[in-house]
């Protein structure tokens, strides 16, 4: 059985640098991440055996170190965070950063900003808290009042074909719309060889948390294509998946490690 990697796949810069900053850490006992620091169940589990605490918010934190995550947090909570006199170490992923600034700066220049991503969404909440009433859509551009300056802006880990399609249906409603293209490097990388890989094999595999919205992404994108198994560890893998399959591909999310994509492959090499 041949097995393929899409070139571009696991762990993108923004997580490796969230990761290495908090790894740095040293005495875990008075430090906590606020939220996840990544989508991945199996690395924030080695970060909690470290000592590391995992809190959904600081009210009942009053003496440590505050990890902000890869997705980010809007402006305000970081200053409450200082109000308390708490150490901050900003993992904040410097693509998702840039699109704080600019959906910030579009609106002091009068935009209303349109946001395509998952209203729940971590990176979603952050980036629409530092701003007045966006309207935040995830498939159909409903846009009622049409008589202001819009602006359309992605959560950075979107599909980029959906994010076109909408962009396209926003402009023939909204005149002089700004479309600001936020999707990230990594992800359209990572979207396309994914799809492409997915048109050569018999199978794919989609290698990610469950919770990752970028690992769902992929998913979505190689199941149009092929047979497709979104996993997070090799226990999932099953045999029947392989039976008359000669070719199978492997994509992974950007927060997934490279010793649990080796660990899928290795089980496939030796049970099936």
């Amino acid at each position: 059985m041949k097995i393929s990697i899409a070139k571009n796949s696991g762990f993108c810069f923004g997580v490796k640098k969230a990761l290495d900053k908090v790894e740095r850490i040293k005495g875990g006992n008075k430090t906590y991440i606020l939220g996840h620091l990544i989508h991945n169940k199996q690395v924030i589990n080695k970060l909690r055996k470290k000592g590391i605490k995992i809190i959904d918010n600081v009210d009942n934190i009053s003496k440590g170190t505050i990890v902000i995550s890869a997705h980010g947090v809007p402006d305000k909570l970081k200053e409450d965070i200082r109000k308390k006199k708490l150490k901050i170490i900003d993992t904040t992923c410097p693509l998702v950063e840039k699109v704080h600034i600019i959906t910030k700066k579009l609106e002091k220049e009068g935009y209303k900003i349109i946001i395509f991503g998952d209203k729940e969404h971590t990176e979603v909440k952050g980036i629409a808290g530092n701003l007045k009433n966006p309207i935040i859509i995830d498939d159909k551009p409903e846009i009622k009042e049409l008589n202001k300056k819009y602006a359309f802006v992605s959560q950075t880990t979107k599909d980029q074909e959906k994010f076109n399609e909408i962009a396209e249906k926003l402009k023939m409603r909204i005149k002089g719309l700004r479309i600001e293209d936020t999707i990230c490097l990594a992800t359209k990388l990572r979207q396309n060889d994914a799809k492409e890989l997915a048109k050569k094999v018999d199978m794919m595999l989609v290698i990610g948390d469950y919770n990752s919205a970028n690992t769902k992404r992929l998913e979505q994108i190689c199941s149009k294509i092929v047979e497709t198994k979104h996993i997070e560890t090799s226990d999932e893998l099953k045999a029947e998946w392989f039976k008359n399959k000669e070719h199978i591909g492997i994509t992974a999310g950007a927060s997934t490690p490279d010793w649990i994509v080796k660990s899928v492959i290795e089980r496939i090499k030796n049970e099936f």
